[in-house]
């Protein structure tokens, strides 16, 4: 038998071909506090001893609701990584690390945790440092459909002035209530999201597309938050 025959080496390298580098997750967590400041402010003392331990930069970072329905003046806690499998990774390399330890232990008197879930990015922008976001939950019924009429959108918003947004678009993969889906806007500043808002409905910008895409998804809510990470 010749293994060095390309038949072999197709049937050998075939399964590890077939599992394709893993894509980006995001762990969104709901947070109630007595302070949003002093939240933040811990999060960013704890944010330093993370990346002293892991290498991460900024994992967790804390945004305010503004126009958020129930989600108004609660906290987003985002924290992005390389993969599902890192949250675990970084978390055994957090264990026994009484500095931290005592901060968690701290925060617990002064915030409640809520809903929590986990998401893999689908098309992934970014957020802006210090910007804000409008965060749209909806139920998508064609995700590549949907996935490309965010491309089309994204050419939208560069002809109309906007090309300082960023497009994202996060499968919920665990954790998930209703939405199948998170399309995130995001923007420089609290300003530019309004400027936004503003353009979308005043000027009826996404009117045609919206009205395209309205088979492709079914939307469950939304808001607007902006980043105080400390």
């Amino acid at each position: 038998m010749n293994l060095k025959h390309p038949f072999f080496l197709c049937f050998l390298l075939g399964p590890i071909a077939a599992f394709a580098a893993p894509t980006p997750v995001i762990d969104v967590q709901i947070v109630q506090a007595d302070s949003a400041d002093a939240y933040a402010t811990t999060i960013g003392q704890i944010n330093e001893l993370m990346t002293a331990r892991t290498g991460e930069v900024k994992l967790h970072r804390v945004f305010a609701g503004d126009f958020a329905g129930d989600l108004a003046h609660q906290i987003l806690v985002v924290s992005e990584y390389p993969s599902a499998a890192t949250v675990y990774r970084d978390q055994e390399k957090l264990e026994k690390y009484p500095e931290i330890d005592a901060l968690l232990a701290q925060m617990r008197s002064t915030r409640r945790l809520g809903p929590e879930c986990l998401c893999k990015a689908m098309r992934n922008e970014g957020l802006h440092v210090g910007g804000a976001f409008f965060s749209s939950s909806v139920v998508c019924s064609d995700e590549a459909g949907y996935a490309k009429a965010l491309d089309e959108l994204r050419a939208i918003f560069d002809a109309h002035g906007f090309k300082d947004a960023k497009l994202n678009l996060w499968r919920v993969v665990s954790g998930r209530k209703d939405a199948t889906h998170l399309a995130v806007f995001a923007f420089p500043s609290q300003l530019r999201l309004a400027e936004w808002l503003d353009a979308i409905h005043d000027d009826a910008m996404l009117r045609e597309w919206n009205e395209r895409v309205a088979k492709l998804r079914t939307i469950i809510g939304n808001g607007s938050y902006h980043e105080i990470t400390k």
